[in-house]
C-alpha cells in the first residue's frame, strides 16, 4: 500500500501489552501477532504503535478506582499518544483515560476511536455523578462503536451527542481456520463451552447435561470452582489451555456451547470461533451473539432455562446441526467477521473522521 499515511496509537487496556503478547503469539498461546489483530492496520496505510504496560503502585490503584477508569495507565503512554494522529481503543476506560489527558490539558486534542463494552452493561446502575463524567469527556471522543446491537441504544441515550455506530468483531481465520462442517457420527453429544467472562451461566449448562449420559461436557475456564463439576461423572473442567489444546477440544466437540446471564456484549469471540472451525453452536439468547447469528444459523435457548437448553440440543440431529454450522460459517465469511475485517472497518472510520475534520495526510 506504500507508506504509512497516518500515525495510529492503540491504546490497549493493562495487562495487554503488545510485545509481551506477541511473544505469547510466537510460542502458540496467542492467536494473533498483536491483540485483536491491530497491527493489521499497517495495512490500511496506518503507522502503528502499541500501549506498554507500566509498572502499578498503589497511588495508581486509587486514581482508578476513584476515576473509574485507568488514568496511570494513559499517563504511562502519553508520549506515544502525543506523537499520533489518531487513538484507537478496544475498551472504553482506556479512550477516557486518554480523554482525561486532554481535557487537563497534558496532551495535544486528537481524534478518539473508543469502542465501548463493559461501561455500557453496567450503565444504568452507576451513580449519577459518574455518569456525569463520562458524558463529560465523551465530547473529547470522536466515535464510539459497539459490538453489539443490544449496546447500541444504551450508547445512544448515554452520550446523545456523540457518534455512536455498530462495529462488528472478528477474530483471526487464519488461527482458527475456516473448515467445512462434518456430521457427527458419535453416540455420545460431545459439549464444549470455554469462557472467562462473569456473565457466563455455568450452573444452567451443568443443570442441562450434567450427569446426563446422553451428553459428554467439557468447560473451560479459569474462574469456576472444580466443586460444581465434580459431582457430575461426565463434566471434565480445564482450565484455560495453551493455542493447539483449545483449538484440538473444539475439534473433537460435536457441539459448542455459550451459556450467560442476561447482558448486552457477551459471548461473541467463541461463537465466531466455532462458526469459522464449522461447529454448530448453542447459546442463550443474550449478550453479543443474536446481533451476529440469527435462528437459522444457531442453537438458541431462553436464559436460565436449562431445559429448554437440553430440548434444543435433543430437537436437533447431527444432519441439522451440520445444516445450522454452514449457515453460520457461510455468515462468518459474507460479513467478514475476521480480524482483518474489523482492522478495515477501523480505518473506514477513521479516515471519515480524518475527512470531517478536514486532517491531510503525512
Amino acid at each position: 500500500m506504500g507508506s504509512p499515511l497516518w500515525k495510529v496509537h492503540v491504546q490497549l487496556y493493562f495487562g495487554k501489552d503488545a510485545a509481551a503478547y506477541r511473544q505469547r503469539f510466537l510460542e502458540g498461546n496467542e492467536p494473533d501477532e498483536s491483540p485483536y489483530g491491530f497491527h493489521l492496520a499497517q495495512q490500511e496505510g496506518f503507522q502503528v504503535t502499541f500501549s506498554r504496560d507500566g509498572k502499578r503502585g498503589v497511588l495508581a490503584k486509587i486514581v482508578h478506582k476513584l476515576f473509574d477508569f485507568d488514568v496511570a495507565h494513559a499517563w504511562n503512554n502519553v508520549q506515544a499518544m502525543r506523537q499520533a494522529d489518531m487513538i484507537w481503543t478496544i475498551t472504553e476506560g482506556e479512550a477516557f483515560g486518554a480523554a482525561l489527558l486532554m481535557r487537563l490539558g497534558l496532551m495535544p486534542r486528537k481524534p478518539i476511536i473508543s469502542n465501548a463494552v463493559w461501561l455500557l452493561n453496567r450503565w444504568a446502575g452507576m451513580p449519577r455523578l459518574r455518569q456525569a463524567i463520562y458524558r463529560s469527556l465523551a465530547s473529547e471522543i470522536a466515535i464510539m462503536t459497539v459490538h453489539s446491537d443490544k449496546c447500541l441504544p444504551i450508547a445512544q441515550r448515554a452520550f446523545p451527542k456523540l457518534r455512536c455506530e455498530l462495529m462488528y468483531f472478528g477474530i483471526n481465520v487464519g488461527y482458527f481456520a475456516i473448515t467445512p462442517p462434518e456430521t457427527s457420527k458419535s453416540l455420545v453429544t460431545h459439549i464444549v463451552a470455554a469462557g472467562n467472562d462473569r456473565t457466563r451461566d455455568w450452573d444452567t449448562l451443568l443443570e442441562a447435561f450434567g450427569s446426563d449420559e446422553r451428553f459428554r461436557l467439557t468447560i473451560i475456564c479459569q474462574w469456576l470452582a472444580a466443586s460444581k463439576t465434580a459431582r457430575h461423572a461426565n463434566v471434565v473442567l480445564e482450565r484455560p489451555l495453551d493455542g493447539d489444546e483449545l483449538r484440538d477440544l473444539y475439534a473433537k466437540a460435536d457441539l459448542i456451547a455459550v451459556p450467560m446471564q442476561e447482558n448486552v456484549f457477551s459471548g461473541i469471540t467463541v461463537a465466531l470461533e466455532a462458526a469459522a472451525i464449522g461447529k454448530p453452536i448453542l447459546v442463550t439468547r443474550t449478550g453479543g451473539v443474536p446481533t451476529y447469528f440469527d435462528d437459522r444459523e444457531v442453537l438458541y435457548a431462553p436464559t436460565g432455562d436449562p431445559r429448554a437448553m437440553r430440548d434444543a440440543v435433543l430437537a436437533s440431529t447431527p444432519e441439522s446441526r451440520k445444516a445450522v454450522a454452514e449457515r453460520a460459517q457461510a455468515r462468518l465469511l459474507a460479513k467478514d467477521y475476521s480480524t482483518r475485517g474489523m482492522i478495515a472497518r477501523y480505518a473506514r472510520v477513521s479516515r471519515e473522521v480524518f475527512d470531517d475534520r478536514g486532517i491531510v495526510e503525512h
